[in-house]
Order: C-alpha cells, then structure tokens, then sequence
C-alpha cells in the first residue's frame, strides 16, 4: 500500500512540469545561514505560496537584507497576439521564478515552466532546489 501511495505521489509531482533550471550567482553564499528573509512577489499567489512554504520550511519570514523574490506567468493571460499564438511553442501553461538577493546582490535563481493548474507545489520544488543548491541553514 505505501509503495502504491509514494508511486502515486512521484508521478504527481513529475506530471507534465518542465526541467527547473538553476543558477547559483554568488558561490560564496553556499552553506550560509538565512536567519531570515523577506518574500516579494508580482502577485498575491506567488507572495502567498512562497511566503507559506519558507515558514513551513522552518524559515523566519519577516524584514531582512535577504529577498526572495517570486514569479509567476500565465501564459494563456500574458499572450494575446494571435500571430505568436500561431508561431510559438505554447505547449506549457505558465511560468514560476524564484530569485534569492542579498542587499540588491543576486545570489541564486531557479525557475520551470509548467503544465496544469497553478499550485503551491511548484514554488514548492524551486525552493527545494534552492535550499539543496546553497546547502542552506535556518
């Protein structure tokens, strides 16, 4: 029954997504310590999303000189020209970033195309990257 339920579950989280691509800007921050950090988004679901994940991650989410920001793109929503409609790989549905700076400095960055419904599970896995990347510790 548990193998079951954990096939069930990879297969959920691999779906349809695309690769997560990742980019480490500054190697020195590698193994640091986030005593906090401050979440900032261009929308209430990405703000809502990483803002819950980082404290259920055991992060302090409040002021600090660490910004994480989040991203996400509906592509459906953002493209409304019928001609790069027609010319484009629309094959995905949207767009998640993350972008980790330290004072205006950009540390660290990670993003994915996706498939399906807009959830909190693809911030989600940008994030894990980002921890398992920079060797992370609260």
């Amino acid at each position: 029954m548990i193998k079951v339920f954990l096939l069930a579950l990879v297969l959920f989280f691999i779906g349809c997504d695309g690769k997560i691509s990742t980019n480490i800007h500054d190697k020195s921050k590698v193994g640091m310590r986030l005593a906090s950090v401050e979440v900032v988004a261009n929308d209430t679901f990405s703000k809502e999303s990483v803002h819950a994940i980082m404290e259920k991650r055991g992060f302090l989410v409040a002021k600090s000189p660490y910004r994480l920001r989040a991203e996400h793109r509906n592509y459906k929503k953002a493209c409304t020209n019928p001609l790069s409609k027609t010319s484009s790989d629309y094959s995905f549905d949207g767009l998640v970033v993350i972008e980790l700076f330290y004072e205006e400095r950009k540390i660290y960055t990670a993003f994915m195309d996706y498939k399906g419904e807009q959830k909190e599970a693809l911030f989600e896995k940008l994030i894990d990257a980002m921890v398992d990347d920079l060797k992370m510790e609260q």
